[in-house]
């Protein structure tokens, strides 16, 4: 009688290419996802930046006109609270300063124009080479 033996022999050739078809299927989605997340934050990040510049563009138009007027407006109270997020720390001084110019003449009396017009060139100049 002819004796058949089992033995559990892999085929190495045949395992290697499984392995290449599940490498083959799943790099480009893990590839996919990756991107999508990179994508997201950098979209995040553009979109924190663009909110920033506007935020100095509205406080320095702003305070501009603050400066000239009587009273303080609602608008100047909110740019002002604001700047401080994206203004770097190192100007904040600066930033109280001209704040209380403007806000401690009262509502019947200008501003120190020359005073507050130095004031806002040194910050226009600080936070043009602010990095946000």
């Amino acid at each position: 009688m002819n004796e058949v033996s089992t033995t559990n022999t892999l085929d190495w050739s045949a395992v290697a290419a499984w392995i290449a078809l599940a490498v083959a299927i799943i790099s480009p989605i893990i590839t996919s996802i990756i991107n999508s997340i990179h994508h997201s934050k950098m979209k995040r990040l553009e979109i924190l930046e663009q909110r920033g510049l506007t935020i100095i563009e509205d406080y320095i138009s702003i305070t501009s006109r603050e400066i000239v007027t009587l009273g303080i407006s609602d608008n100047y109270k909110k740019c002002y609270a604001q700047i401080f997020l994206y203004a770097p720390s190192s100007l904040h001084k600066t930033l109280e300063k001209l704040n209380s110019l403007i806000c401690d003449c009262g509502n019947n009396s200008f501003p120190n124009e020359d005073e507050c017009r130095i004031l806002l060139i040194q910050i226009c100049k600080s936070l043009q080479y602010t990095k946000l």
